[in-house]
């Protein structure tokens, strides 16, 4: 009797996959078993590189769909082994069950039990044998790939972005790898984490949307030619490795749950960022999280949302605003939503003359002539430090760039000589080579005009005309660039009729006393600066 059959060849590995070692032996078996029997191969249903230890194959879910259907389009599904169908006892059952609902029998090549109870229980106990030597693998080659973690060794086929694979050594037939930079695609990291902390020059610090908009408008691309999504930039600036360190099984490679922290391997590879720029992303990050600060807060255009209180009652301050917006106030949030006898003594203060008090005073204490050495003391010796960096960078990529313009120099060459047949794949490298070509070359525009040059010293009436005019520049720069000054230097504003009380951690004004580029740290929402007699001392009418 003529059957309809559907064929399902599996392999495990993708190398085996693309050396053709088992795929086309098993479809050319079940060919012939077909041929043999005058049965009709109706479909072919191939998974490369797929476990069979659960039911997650692409081509294995549209067989059982196509299958598992009234009336089945199929009367028989063929395999090489039950192995080739499932390593797992309990999901071969179910498959087969499903599989005899619709009157679909499954078939093995080489392993014929014939049919009744004591095939069935024959099939169960190999389908429990293949489910232990899957696991017993399984648990050897996870041994090994953890010593081979341990040893600094990359585990995997592709790499971060910003790094390549290269031989370290080779033991028998197997190489070993290690990560080394890959210096075009790490000018982009660099340029997302200085974006993310510093921002471009023009505009003050980025999030991670402005960020991959800022990208994708210079044509910066992401590994593949692809541009920069809001995802992608997002994993760039939480992934560890570019500190310094690659942790290696951080989650179960089935469940994707994630493992305690004590069963991670430290892979160490080469730095991209400074551990302390990275640490900085990551905190910032942090506090941008829904959970640890509100969307409203984070979002919004209104300089102190979040940090001024109301004396009076603790609550805090909100815009209220009269005249339809021509007036904006800060006031008291529990007297305006819940009515003047819920606080004593409510607090109202235009926004304008609020704002611009806390302004003042941040500047009157930090912007002075005295700390304006310290602070071109260290802007120039991070000028030094990021010169240094950007000469290694501009040779890495000076070096490909030269190297990408000979390879186009030799295929034009042979284009001339007509030693090329096959012009698709010319266009192709071409392309990915002028591709290289600009990206290296807007790389080296970037870093060539970073660096502005920095005085070396300043006279006492130098050091006054520039406090003053960073003084006014702050006074009048962007919403969000103030926001974020002053959010990385108050943990909490106190307001009352006569006067405001700025409270934040005494680290902070430490880092930006001796760091100007720490725009954004996080406070640690401890008073500590208006204690009575401190570095900061009370004005007398405060």
């Amino acid at each position: 009797m003529t059957k309809r059959v559907a064929v399902y060849a599996r392999v495990s590995t993708t190398r085996q996959a693309e050396n053709d070692i088992s795929i086309p032996d098993q479809l050319a078996q079940a060919r012939r078993y077909c041929q043999e029997r005058k049965w009709i191969v109706v479909r072919e249903f191939v998974d490369a590189g797929a476990s069979a230890r659960d039911d997650k194959r692409p081509e294995f879910q549209q067989l059982m769909d196509a299958a598992c259907t009234d009336p089945s389009p199929y009367d028989v599904v063929l395999v090489h082994s039950q192995s080739r169908f499932f390593r797992d006892t309990a999901g071969y059952v179910v498959s087969k069950r499903k599989f005899q609902k619709h009157g679909v029998s499954l078939v093995s090549m080489t392993q014929d039990f014939g049919e009744g109870a004591s095939a069935e229980f024959a099939e169960t106990v190999i389908a429990a044998s293949d489910a232990l030597h899957s696991a017993e693998t399984a648990k050897h080659v996870t041994r090994t790939m953890l010593e081979n973690a341990r040893q600094g060794f990359w585990n995997g086929s592709q790499p971060p972005f910003g790094y390549r694979t290269v031989e370290a050594e080779k033991r028998g037939q197997r190489i070993k790898k290690r990560l080394e930079i890959e210096e075009r695609e790490a000018a982009t990291v660099r340029q997302i984490f200085k974006l993310f902390l510093e921002g471009d020059g023009i505009k003050g610090p980025m999030g991670v949307k402005d960020i991959a908009s800022w990208l994708n408008r210079r044509e910066l691309r992401s590994r593949n030619g692809n541009p920069f999504y809001v995802s992608i930039v997002h994993a760039i600036l939480t992934r560890d490795a570019y500190s310094g360190v690659y942790y290696y099984n951080t989650c179960d490679s089935r469940t994707r749950r994630a493992r305690p922290k004590a069963e991670w391997v430290a892979v160490p590879v080469p730095q991209i960022i400074p551990k302390n720029d990275f640490s900085r992303v990551q905190e910032l990050l942090c506090t941008r999280r829904p959970n640890m600060t509100p969307p409203r807060i984070t979002n919004s255009e209104v300089l102190l949302t979040g940090l001024a209180r109301c004396e009076s009652c603790g609550s805090p301050l909100m815009l209220s605003t009269s005249k339809r917006g021509q007036y904006r106030y800060y006031t008291c949030a529990a007297a305006r939503l819940k009515g003047k006898t819920a606080c004593k003594v409510p607090t109202s203060i235009p926004e304008a003359q609020l704002n611009q008090l806390v302004l003042g005073a941040l500047a009157d204490q930090l912007l002075t002539p005295e700390r304006l050495a310290i602070l071109l003391r260290e802007a120039i010796r991070h000028r030094h430090s990021l010169a240094a960096s950007h000469a290694t960078q501009r040779a890495a990529l000076r070096s490909r760039l030269k190297n990408a313009e000979a390879q186009i120099e030799r295929l034009l060459g042979a284009v001339a000589d007509g030693t090329i047949p096959d012009m698709a794949l010319l266009r192709t490298k071409m392309n990915e080579l002028n591709a290289q070509r600009d990206e290296c070359a807007r790389h080296l525009q970037i870093l060539d005009t970073d660096l502005p040059e920095l005085r070396q010293t300043l006279s006492k009436q130098q050091a006054a005309t520039v406090a003053a005019t960073l003084k006014r520049r702050l006074l009048d720069a962007p919403r969000a660039l103030q926001r974020r000054y002053v959010r990385g230097l108050v943990s909490e504003i106190v307001v009352n009729r006569d006067a405001a009380v700025i409270s934040g951690p005494r680290a902070a004004i430490a880092a930006y006393t001796s760091d100007p580029s720490r725009l954004g740290a996080v406070p640690r929402f401890v008073r500590e600066w208006r204690t009575g007699q401190d570095s900061n001392p009370r004005p007398p009418d405060s």
